[in-house]
């Protein structure tokens, strides 16, 4: 006869991880509100805790400046430029198939000119297309416009809610640590001790990811606009927003975000402000390669960019947005912490694999 309660105990960390993921799985619907959450609170949590031993206050206090300080800026970004990011974005969806269009024209003129290179434009020619950028085509492109305003308003609910409950915890998080502490005295000891030290690990490495990509995220936006407005490229506000996302993309999200600058760029001045914006994004990126990411990411993410795009078509292609968002700090957690782990520090001293 089956017995359950003998099965649990000869099961027990096959159980326990089961029964972690399981929880995962069903909170799956909100599971962007629960991220936005915790990346939150670990940018905050940091800054809190700096603040806190620089000039010794107590935290609550400092919970409620940097929290004030954030909700300020973030409102003062809000009116002043959503709206105009929204009627740009409207701008630059109507523009956008004039852009391809002068681009293509462009490039049937240099195929009658280099008969030579006319196969490779032609192909060139072929990915330029809405469906080929953006996924959809020109009947749709009213649609997709609306879908996207929906969705930053959908993103701006979730931003405000991750907000308050980012603050919620970090106010309250000595208390909150203790009583997860405690769950070592409770019937939940076995499951404490399985699977404490790996997510806790796991959450670090993701948390730190973002707070390092957030900040490069942020200068090379900076360094793009500043590009953008020497340039005389419009929409800045727009295509800056563009740069910051998806510089939360590693490596892709480069290519991603140079895209409608180019279009922009080609439409406006031709191939010769094209071949400015090119060597601008270059300078850009120089300084995210040579002078950011050593410094910011340090060597805790260090992978080689072939590997990373290999991780994120992976993801992608496995999960979608999230395997683009998660899989580099999944891959690196995976492998620094789990297969390049020396064995005494998984399973205890190594006289101990024995048994």
């Amino acid at each position: 006869m089956f017995n359950l309660a003998q099965f649990v105990r000869a099961n027990k960390k096959v159980v326990i991880w089961v029964t972690f993921f399981g929880l995962l799985f069903l909170v799956r619907k909100v599971f962007g509100l629960v991220f936005l959450t915790f990346i939150l609170c670990y940018i905050f949590n940091n800054a809190v805790v700096w603040l806190e031993n620089r000039f010794h206050l107590k935290r609550s206090y400092w919970t409620i400046v940097v929290y004030l300080l954030f909700v300020t800026v973030v409102a003062g970004l809000f009116f002043l430029a959503m709206p105009r990011i929204i009627s740009e974005a409207k701008a630059f969806f109507k523009q956008l198939p004039e852009s391809m269009h002068a681009v293509r024209l462009y490039l049937d003129e240099l195929s009658l000119k280099q008969p030579q290179m006319a196969p490779f434009l032609e192909s060139v020619k072929e990915a330029i297309s809405l469906k080929n950028l953006i996924g959809i085509s020109s009947e749709g492109l009213v649609g997709f416009v609306v879908g996207f305003v929906n969705q930053i308003t959908h993103f701006i609910t979730y931003f405000m809610l991750a907000t308050l409950f980012s603050f919620l915890i970090l106010f309250d998080l000595p208390n909150l640590r203790t009583r997860v502490l405690a769950l070592r005295e409770t019937r939940f000891k076995d499951a404490y001790d399985e699977t404490a030290d790996s997510v806790a690990q796991f959450a670090l490495v993701v948390g730190f990811t973002f707070q390092a990509q957030i900040l490069i995220a942020a200068v090379n936006t900076l360094l793009t606009a500043l590009g953008l407005w020497i340039l005389k490229i419009e929409p800045i506000a727009l295509l800056s927003g563009i740069v910051f996302f998806a510089g939360l993309v590693p490596v892709w999200g480069t290519f991603i975000s140079s895209v409608p600058i180019l279009l922009l760029a080609f439409n406006d001045g031709g191939i010769g402000l094209a071949g400015k914006s090119i060597f601008m994004i270059a300078c850009v990126h120089g300084v995210e390669a040579y002078i950011l990411n050593p410094n910011i990411v340090s060597a805790v993410l260090k992978i080689n960019p072939l590997l990373t795009l290999i991780i994120l078509y992976v993801g992608h292609s496995l999960f979608g947005l999230w395997g683009v968002l998660l899989g580099v700090p999944v891959a690196v957690y995976v492998y620094r912490y789990i297969v390049m782990k020396p064995a005494e520090d998984i399973d205890g001293p190594a006289e101990q694999l024995d048994r």
